[in-house]
């Protein structure tokens, strides 16, 4: 959820003043021993502070450590002020003007309130000979006090450069820094330092890399029971991984070949996956006629490109952020190219390290007898493994052709659906007669709201939104122009006029949005559905992946339950309460993206309403949430996001999350997958009988 709230710069000030700093400051020019605080130097921020105090505040040149307020031992501090277009990260480089080896450093960003704080901290830094940065740590914000500190162990590390990259949780929250204490360690200072870097120079240091990943793409700043540190350890954990689910298969005395619950009664088979209620609770039927729920992984293929990371910088050289690459021809596979760039899948590289020959036959053996293992029974979204069968969700894209109304289309431009059938016609054709496909997804997370309706009435006749928008108010009007024009404020000739005229939508009647909002996905969704059943009358249609709250609106969701079969949402949350937007309606839901994660090894978590803070609270937040869900009669089924964590060097947009059920180097987040066991093996009889007290 993403908040903005006005704060008094002077308010805040007096605020901080309740806070004591207490530290030992030494002039600039009494540098001595081991334990001295370092105030020397100069520092930049970038972006420039948009709040706190003066001489930082909105300071985008250089700036003396003898005057600005990062080193003055008060509660002066800089602010960085959240809004909708604000930075995600926020810089700091600091010019010591020579080597100092450096016992550690403190870092306090005290907030006035709960709107301000930071999700994680990253410390770099360098000596005046390295042509790249060091890592010395990234820190990831935990508890809720307003007062908040980290101390950096430096182990008489040398450095004259040192960077910090604070992160914000969301766009909305603000950034306080409000002290960076520097203490010197023991040992030699540098001798004849180049001559102190002017703003550009500062400017530079910030896009200088840091080592980041091993050569197998693990973070290199972290150790932890079970890296991978060599070739021969990798093949010996497939050796006993590949022994241990060596008998792996679905047990026929419980399911049908499809995953189905033999124990739940026989129902009418159809051939193919259908929905019926069964005592009021709804269920997936098998092509056998059993009922199933669906317990699904996401992003399960080898090549899913989610699991790529860049390895060029825009100048087109090689990112200086990798120990080692993949040797390009060994393995050549894992390297990709297009018009954005050069790739390199580190999962690929270590799953044929792993495998060895014919490793992609051999990894899908492994990861379906996982997946059995565990309890999943279903591909749930986006891609999987080209050869293992298994029940499956297909995920149907739209067009890049489409005209585009923000981060959506306009779905009455009359061309929209020749392009979308042309587009769809031969994946429909293709699985038409599929036992194992459940049903389709359409498009992403792209419903209608209210700013897309006041984009859309920025827009000229020319656009066939506006042009509906008018033809939908001239019939809610009875024809009347007069009746229109006195609502809008307008004073068309016409309606054809009117659609050329810029529209104000706080002049709409919030009815009228409403119902507008309510025709376009009436005329999508019928649109979609008739495209699938021409050419696949035989599957289902499940709905367009709404993330509740965000880019949709329930006027858009409410007008799509006629048309969907299923009403598919993307909830990263901690409970199944998001289905009580939707209970009214009696659909059947999914929520085909759902996870946890925590800051460990280099990766991150999604949002603070998914954080956990160990592989094992991973789990128990997913069993907590699983069952949650499961206990609603509307329920049929889920999706983990996703089979892999994403690149510690960042997939191609820069999300760098632990989502994974098994990391980028194919080891199973153990600890975690035995409590979905446990959890998978009851969900039936929680969606039957609800949750039971503890």
């Amino acid at each position: 959820m993403k908040r903005r709230s006005n704060y008094n710069r002077s308010g805040i000030l007096t605020f901080l003043l309740a806070f004591v700093v207490t530290a030992i400051f030494v002039p600039i020019g009494e540098i001595g021993g081991e334990g001295i605080m370092l105030k020397t130097g100069n520092y930049l921020h970038s972006p420039a502070p948009n709040g706190g105090n003066s001489p930082d505040w909105k300071e985008s040149g250089v700036i003396s450590a003898a005057d600005g307020v990062l080193f003055d031992g008060t509660p002066a501090y800089a602010g960085w002020m959240g809004s909708a277009t604000s930075h995600p990260t926020v810089n700091v480089v600091i010019d010591l003007l020579k080597d100092y080896p450096l016992s550690q450093i403190r870092i306090v960003l005290n907030s006035p309130n709960k709107y301000w704080g930071f999700k994680d901290i990253t410390v770099k830094y360098r000596p005046e000979s390295a042509t790249g940065y060091y890592i010395a740590t990234r820190h990831v914000r935990t508890g809720t006090d307003l007062n908040y500190s980290v101390t950096v162990p430096m182990s008489n590390m040398s450095a004259r450069f040192i960077v910090l990259n604070i992160r914000r949780t969301q766009a909305y929250q603000h950034i306080p820094l409000t002290e960076v204490e520097i203490y010197r360690g023991s040992g030699v200072e540098g001798q004849n330092p180049s001559p102190s870097l002017i703003q550009e120079d500062l400017q530079a240091e910030l896009k200088k890399e840091a080592l980041l990943a091993d050569k197998f793409g693990q973070w290199m700043n972290e150790t932890w029971p079970g890296k991978v540190a060599t070739e021969t350890q990798m093949r010996t954990e497939y050796a006993n991984e590949a022994a241990a689910l060596a008998n792996i298969a679905l047990d026929a005395t419980k399911y049908d070949q499809y995953g189905g619950i033999k124990s739940l009664g026989k129902q009418a088979s159809t051939g193919y996956f259908r929905l019926q209620a069964i005592n009021g609770k709804w269920w997936f039927i098998t092509p056998d006629g059993y009922p199933f729920i669906v317990k699904g992984v996401d992003a399960t293929s080898l090549w899913e490109s989610g699991y790529k990371t860049p390895i060029l910088k825009p100048d087109g050289t090689l990112k200086q952020i990798f120990e080692a690459l993949p040797d390009r021809t060994a393995y050549a596979p894992a390297y990709t190219r297009d018009a954005g760039g050069e790739y390199v899948s580190f999962v690929v590289a270590n799953v044929m390290k792993k495998y060895g020959s014919d490793f992609e036959s051999k990894w899908e053996d492994i990861t379906k007898k996982r997946l059995i293992q565990w309890g999943f029974n279903t591909f749930s979204k986006w891609t999987k493994p080209k050869s293992v069968t298994f029940p499956y969700i297909q995920s149907l894209q739209d067009p890049s052709t489409l005209r585009r109304i923000l981060w959506t289309y306009d779905v009455f431009d009359p061309q929209s659906g020749p392009i979308i059938e042309n587009a769809l016609k031969a994946q429909l054709l293709n699985t038409r007669y599929s036992k194992w496909l459940i049903g389709y997804t359409y498009d992403n997370e792209a419903g209608w709201t209210t700013d897309i309706v006041k984009e859309v009435l920025t827009y000229s006749a020319s656009s066939p939104a506006k042009s509906a928008f008018v033809d939908f108010l001239a019939q809610k009007y009875n024809g009347s122009l007069a009746s229109v024009n006195q609502v809008l404020g307008t004073n068309a000739a016409s309606f054809e006029a009117l659609k050329d005229i810029p529209v104000d939508i706080a002049k709409v009647p919030a009815a009228d949005v409403s119902g507008y909002i309510r025709l376009a996905s009436g005329t999508y969704h019928s649109m979609i559905r008739d495209i699938i059943k021409k050419y696949d009358p035989n599957h289902l249609f499940l709905g367009t992946s709404i993330v509740p709250t965000w880019r949709t609106s329930l006027d858009w969701d409410h007008a799509a339950m006629n048309y969907v079969d299923v009403f598919s949402v993307d909830s990263y949350s901690r409970d199944g309460s998001w289905i009580s937007r939707y209970e009214g309606y009696g659909k059947p839901l999914l929520n085909l993206e759902h996870s946890f994660g925590s800051s460990e090894r280099g990766l991150s978590y999604i949002s603070l309403a998914t954080v956990t803070t160990s592989i094992r609270e991973r789990g128990l937040a997913y069993q907590a949430f699983a069952e949650s869900q499961a206990a609603h009669p509307l329920f049929v089924g889920s999706g983990w996001y996703s089979y892999y964590d994403q690149p510690v060097t960042g997939r191609p947009d820069g999300e760098s999350y632990n989502v994974g059920l098994v990391n980028q180097q194919d080891q199973p987040y153990t600890e975690m997958v035995n409590i979905m066991r446990t959890t998978h093996a009851g969900l039936e009889n929680v969606h039957l009988n609800g949750l039971t007290s503890p």
